[in-house]
């Protein structure tokens, strides 16, 4: 695991002459994993019983053998989607970082590169904490920050745009976000 001051300096390609780190957040592992097993879960439960019914029920006399096809490229295509799911959500928790400098809001990402967003403190129009069923379910006070402007305003379709998804203790940092958000704004105003 990386130490807070390597995480810091991994903002620092993207950091202006008078900006600096504030704080970082990483989304919880175990809430990005929950949801991507249940999923698998879920699938398992419908593909494999109905690939494993193909693949028994097949007419051993049937001239194109059909089901038998059919039955492995169910299987087939179960394997292939959890795995990458797997994949897909371990690379995303692991480059997943989230920075609050003095000036701006970062998200840094990426499966296979590195992408960072940003949105000035001063654009930040609106903030909302969404905690779901399923972070209620586990129990590990988990939840997603997001974060609105009027270029990037908190619709249904522009919901993941600009989050911070899966964090620890979402209503302190959400207050404490706000917070100091309203702080560098009011010193903007001066």
């Amino acid at each position: 695991m990386r130490s807070k001051i390597d995480e810091k300096d991994l903002f620092q390609v993207v950091l202006g002459d008078d900006e600096e780190v504030v704080q970082i957040l990483r989304p919880h592992n175990g809430r990005a994993w929950f949801g991507v097993v249940c999923a698998i879960i879920l699938l398992s439960l419908i593909m494999i019983p109905t690939g494993i019914c193909m693949i028994v029920f097949n007419k051993p006399n049937s001239a194109d053998g059909e089901t038998l096809g059919l039955g492995i490229c169910c299987l087939v295509l179960w394997f292939l989607l959890s795995v990458s799911s797997l994949v897909s959500v371990g690379l995303w928790s692991y480059k997943t970082i989230y920075a609050l400098t003095n000036k701006r809001v970062l998200i840094r990402t990426g499966f296979i590169g590195v992408d960072y967003k940003s949105l000035d403190l001063t654009m930040v129009g609106a903030l909302s904490v969404n905690v779901s069923v399923v972070d209620k379910i586990m129990r590990k006070n988990t939840g997603t920050i997001a974060f609105g402007s009027m270029a990037s305003p908190m619709t249904t379709q522009n919901a993941s745009k600009f989050n911070f998804a899966f964090i620890y203790d979402p209503y302190h940092v959400y207050k404490e976000v706000k917070d100091y958000i309203d702080q560098k704004k009011s010193e903007a105003a001066k």
